[in-house]
């Protein structure tokens, strides 16, 4: 497996079990995803392809990192799924052609 695709799978884990995840590891976690997810995204802008994600998304969850004491369980949950789903695809795109006109 791919460097991505673990921490694509480290997330997911950690979503399904967050009520045992200490509060630094979830902070952690959402730090990596946005930091990967944000490279991803450069990465396709440099190679000329269209990114369907903007930074507002990595903005959230940098926000939910950054107030992870504030922080329900089920929104930490939710904000891990969603990053894990975003590297994903942002993965997927960069693995694709870009479309020649």
């Amino acid at each position: 497996m791919t460097v991505t695709t673990n921490l694509i799978c480290e997330i997911v884990r950690a979503a399904n079990k967050i009520p045992k995840l200490p509060k630094a590891e979830r902070r952690r976690l959402l730090e990596r995803g946005v930091t990967a997810s944000g490279a991803l995204r450069e990465l396709l802008t440099k190679t000329g392809k269209n990114s369907p994600f903007d930074e507002a998304t990595e903005r959230v969850i940098g926000d939910i990192a950054n107030n992870i004491e504030a922080m329900s369980d089920e929104t930490v949950a939710k904000a891990l799924l969603a990053l894990a789903d975003q590297i994903r695809t942002l993965r997927i795109l960069n693995r694709e052609p870009a479309w020649k006109e």
